[in-house]
């Protein structure tokens, strides 16, 4: 049921909303799982930054992993240091891990991205969001999501990418954490 809604809320955001920069569709995966992600622009301004609604689903058969997300995030490049972009964001993560547990998580993050200058399209990125026990419900108590990436642009409009993420999730009344996704995945993002 809450990923009927999560879908349906994604899906009529995306539609209703005018697009502002360029749209990015991303596909990752490997063996046992893929993540399908779609980011669009909702608004741009040359000295105080860019924010973008961000929506995910991922699926990873190893745990029985199926997790959405939708994300705000607030991203600019700071001073004169070409190729940098830093940002902050919120993100709802909603899905299913095991055979019994259900999550919903409102975390809050940070990320950094770097493109060489003088390698011609070589970069890299890194990010974590992290859900403390006050924004967590259903089965869970924490949520912790790292993630980096290598990406080298091809062409202009894509760039390809091998990933590692890693979500981690306290479950309420057991001990320790849950690992429901460590992958290193491979895939593309197309900009149009």
């Amino acid at each position: 049921m809450i990923f009927r809604v999560l879908f349906s809320f994604c899906f009529l955001v995306f539609i209703s909303v005018s697009t502002v920069s360029a749209d990015r569709f991303d596909i990752g995966f490997n063996d046992d799982s893929f993540q399908l992600a779609y980011e669009t622009g909702l608004s741009e301004d040359t000295a105080y930054g860019s924010t973008f609604l961000k929506g995910r689903f991922l699926f990873n058969d190893e745990g029985g992993t199926r997790l959405g997300s939708l994300g705000l995030d607030f991203v600019g490049h700071p001073g004169n240091f070409a190729g940098l972009g830093v940002g902050a964001g919120v993100k709802l993560y909603a899905g299913k891990a095991d055979p019994d547990v259900d999550f919903i998580n409102l975390g809050v993050g940070f990320n950094v991205d770097y493109v060489i200058p003088h390698l011609e399209g070589l970069g890299i990125s890194a990010g974590i969001d992290y859900a403390p026990q006050v924004f967590s419900f259903r089965d869970s108590e924490r949520l912790l999501e790292t993630g980096v990436r290598l990406t080298y642009a091809v062409m202009p409009k894509v760039k390809l990418f091998v990933g590692y993420q890693n979500v981690r999730l306290d479950v309420e009344d057991r001990s320790g954490r849950s690992t429901i996704d460590d992958d290193v995945r491979i895939g593309f993002v197309g900009t149009f």
